[in-house]
């Protein structure tokens, strides 16, 4: 055995190389610590020879290696084949894709006919048919056209004039006043009907001065004065709408309408004037009496939206809101006499004018009993008036008149009614009232 011994170790060990080479050597770990990867090729006593793993071979002497770690050789990965599945799986899987998509289907078209049949609910909700009266009462504010108008004439002959007379009065513009308003609806499902009627009546006492100017101002018989202004108006304001509604989309809630009609203004003022003052140096007496009157009508058209919102089943808010487009003539006249009873005139104003403004509405209604229901409105309506043409006239006596005014009586005004004021044609009020409506 003795003598075996030294062949016996170096063939264990090839023997113990090559079973581990079955198992395919992949890190040889030397004594410096040295890690080698890769694969054996071959080996004898005294070497490996290792392939490594960017493909270079290195022979390593047994006497460094300390220790050679082989991993087992991976198992070949076979394809695995999926488990055949037969045609009944087949046809359970397809009839329970189809009852999946059944069921979708039947959610899309149950939610469909949910929301057609709620939009039905609300046309039903929302049809109308009805005839609806209103009447109220209130009170507010007016201004008509040619008040401030005929002042900023009467200046304009001072300006321009070797006499005349022009007067301010101290009383505002806006006149105080109570009004009326009659208001037949009519609705039938998605249109609208609507003839609405307002009158304005209002007093105001007159108060000012005049300052009177004859003669050429260097002739000793030129004189001026000035005259304390009294007296009393009343007004007049008239207003007929006829407006057609149309809805887009019925809800028996909130109902949105395009609103489109017919207008027609018309204001008149009457006012009894006296002028009085002491006898000039000259001798004239310059007490007068002027009766005048105007009128201003207007007719156009107006286009907008309405809406009518119901809530807590017992109240309504109703509102417009208006774009008016509007023209018409105006006239002045007054009826001057002099206390000295030595004169008469007549003088006159008459011109055209474009007026464009807005009209706002709102109403607010609460159910008593029934059909009848108690309301509260509230109304403002103004309007920019733009002078188009027009012409002052006069009548003072046979040869009285003066043909070197005819320029400023055509064009004077609508030069200087821009720069003395701000036109404008205004109704506002507050009213109460009542409805009552007949359904069909």
């Amino acid at each position: 055995m003795k003598k075996l011994a030294p062949f016996l170790t170096p063939l264990l060990f090839s023997v113990f190389l090559i079973f581990n080479l079955s198992l395919l050597s992949e890190t040889i770990l030397l004594k410096s610590g040295e890690k080698w990867e890769g694969s054996i090729l071959a080996q004898d006593k005294d070497s490996v020879t290792i392939k490594l793993v960017d493909g270079n071979r290195k022979v390593l002497s047994k006497s460094v290696i300390q220790k050679i770690s082989f991993g087992k050789k991976s198992e070949s990965t076979s394809l695995k084949k999926e488990p055949q599945v037969s045609e009944d799986q087949k046809k359970i899987q397809e009839e329970k894709l189809f009852a999946e998509k059944q069921k979708q289907e039947d959610e899309i078209r149950k939610a469909k006919e949910e929301q057609q049949k709620k939009r039905e609910e609300q046309l039903s909700y929302a049809k109308r048919h009805y005839l609806e009266g209103s009447l109220g009462v209130g009170s507010g504010e007016s201004q008509a056209e040619l008040r401030p108008f005929f002042q900023t004439i009467q200046y304009a002959g001072l300006i321009f004039g070797s006499g005349g007379q022009a007067e301010l009065q101290s009383n505002p513009y806006k006149s105080k006043n109570h009004n009326g308003t009659a208001r037949l609806f009519y609705a039938w499902d998605r249109f609208t009907l609507e003839i609405r009627g307002t009158e304005a009546k209002g007093n105001f006492d007159v108060s000012g001065f005049q300052t009177l100017s004859s003669g050429s101002g260097n002739n000793s018989s030129s004189s001026i004065t000035t005259n304390t202004l009294l007296g009393n108006s009343e007004t007049k304001f008239q207003k007929v709408s006829s407006r057609i509604g149309f809805t887009p989309y019925p809800h028996p809630v909130f109902d949105f309408q395009i609103v489109g009609g017919v207008e027609r203004i018309w204001t008149k003022t009457t006012q009894k004037v006296d002028s009085v003052g002491e006898i000039t140096a000259t001798g004239m007496n310059p007490n007068r009496t002027s009766f005048r009157e105007t009128n201003h009508p207007l007719k156009g058209y107006s286009i907008g939206i309405g809406y009518e919102w119901k809530f807590l089943e017992r109240f309504t808010l109703q509102g417009q809101i208006l774009h008016l487009d509007m023209q018409g003539p105006s006239s002045f006249r007054s009826n001057e006499f002099r206390m000295d009873g030595s004169r008469y005139s007549q003088n006159g104003l008459d011109y055209q004018w474009k007026s464009t403004g807005t009209e706002v509405n709102v109403k607010f209604s609460t159910k008593i009993k029934g059909d009848f229901s108690l309301f509260i409105e509230a109304s403002n309506m103004t309007l920019n008036n733009k002078l188009k043409s027009g012409y002052i006239t006069e009548n003072e006596g046979e040869g009285n008149s003066d043909p070197s005014q005819i320029l400023l009586k055509s064009y004077g005004p609508q030069i200087l009614i821009p720069i003395f004021y701000d036109s404008k044609t205004i109704l506002s009020y507050v009213q109460v009232g009542a409805n009552y409506r007949f359904n069909f």
